[in-house]
């Protein structure tokens, strides 16, 4: 099968994550896959590793890459850009003729639908707004129960169009590290080894909600509780004003000397050296990070966005508190930084859960099936 990905472009998170993940999957069954894109969304002040890394891994998958320019400048040019290189996407899909065509951008969807073709879409925010460009696709993707209910209060999705498919993730996140290996990452980055460490990954925003967390230790945790913790945040500054943002929350709550701010790497070393994982987002589709972490054996709490219910049951295989409740998410931190049995119980429990339900192959195969099914459709 010749499978097309649209994509508006690639940034630094969850979405070109989950793209890698299916088209490994897609490639590995023996699908060809060609993916349409402006590029890569990189800061000037960013490190461009995981973007040198993203591109290593597609041409080594096969992957058939076309660029388009996105349209920039004042107005009139942007204007005048815009239809000439939507013109040309056009073009490029025609050229392409696959057999499935899967829009990974919402503002992309009109693109198969002008040209009359049927194709899926997957919602990967909740964040966006239907415009004139979104157009709904013949099937539609939902990654999450929450955001099934977003696209259909929303984007206006029609109930019978949806489908159910979990974001999946490489199962070498179930891989141990060794002991030796976490003290010397431990060692190399300046973590404490006699601390119990509270960490979290994802980028610097108020979005992703790492105030919350800030606010729970330093306002809600006993004083002899705090002084035994450790927070290591592994992720990039959205903007330059989450740097100064951030900066607020840590003298606020008096954590500067027990806070580690690292800018974003390979985070499964560092799931496996936190004791609790925090995901206290505002805002998400699913949660990728929080599967990543339980299938690290990394005991698991996050905040009750979209995807939370999906991964967890609440109080088995993790806890899940109410968004923005600084004082709830306190509440769980001090029972499970007290109780090594209940931490213990909870990471078992979440990497049976993600190794059950949250792989890559569930996730193509399941896929595969929205896509088989828009093959069968007259």
């Amino acid at each position: 099968m010749k499978i097309l990905f649209i994509v508006m472009r690639f940034g630094k998170d969850g979405l070109a994550t989950n793209i890698l993940e299916l088209t490994k999957g897609m490639v590995n069954k023996g699908h060809e896959v060609h993916i349409l894109t402006s590029g890569y969304k990189i800061k000037s002040s960013n490190n461009t590793e995981f973007f040198d890394n993203l591109k290593s891994e597609f041409q080594h998958l096969g992957v058939h890459m076309r660029y388009f320019k996105e349209p920039k400048g004042n107005p009139i040019k942007k204007g005048i850009q815009t239809i000439l290189s939507f013109y040309k996407v056009m073009l490029q899909v025609k050229k392409i003729n696959a057999d499935v065509i899967h829009c990974h951008s919402p503002n992309m969807t009109f693109v198969p639908w002008l040209l009359g073709k049927k194709f899926v879409s997957t919602v990967h925010a909740d964040t966006i707004t239907p415009n004139f460009r979104y157009k709904h696709p013949t099937l539609l993707i939902a990654v999450s129960e929450g955001s099934k209910e977003f696209t259909k209060r929303v984007m206006h999705s029609p109930e019978e169009s949806i489908r159910m498919v979990f974001h999946g993730i490489d199962e070498r996140f179930s891989i141990p590290e060794t002991k030796d290996s976490i003290l010397s990452l431990k060692e190399k980055d300046g973590i404490p080894k006699d601390k119990l460490i509270i960490g979290a990954v994802g980028r610097i925003t108020p979005m992703k909600g790492q105030d919350v967390l800030l606010n729970a230790i330093g306002q809600y945790l006993s004083p002899e509780l705090k002084h035994k913790i450790h927070i290591v945040l592994v992720g990039d500054y959205e903007s330059k004003n989450t740097d100064s943002w951030l900066d607020t929350f840590i003298k606020a709550n008096q954590i500067e000397n027990q806070i580690t701010i690292l800018p974003f790497r390979d985070p499964k070393p560092y799931y496996q050296m936190f004791d609790i994982f925090v995901l206290a987002s505002r805002s998400d589709t699913f949660g990728l990070v929080a599967v990543e972490a339980m299938m690290s054996g990394c005991c698991t709490i996050r905040s009750n966005a979209n995807g939370a219910y999906d991964q967890i049951k609440h109080g088995e295989d993790g806890f899940i508190f109410e968004m923005d409740d600084a004082k709830g998410l306190a509440s769980y931190l001090d029972r499970l930084l007290n109780n090594e049995k209940l931490r213990n119980k909870l990471s078992v429990n979440g990497k049976q859960k993600a190794l059950t339900q949250f792989t890559q192959k569930a996730m193509v195969d399941n896929t595969l099936k929205v896509y088989d099914e828009l093959l069968n459709m007259n």
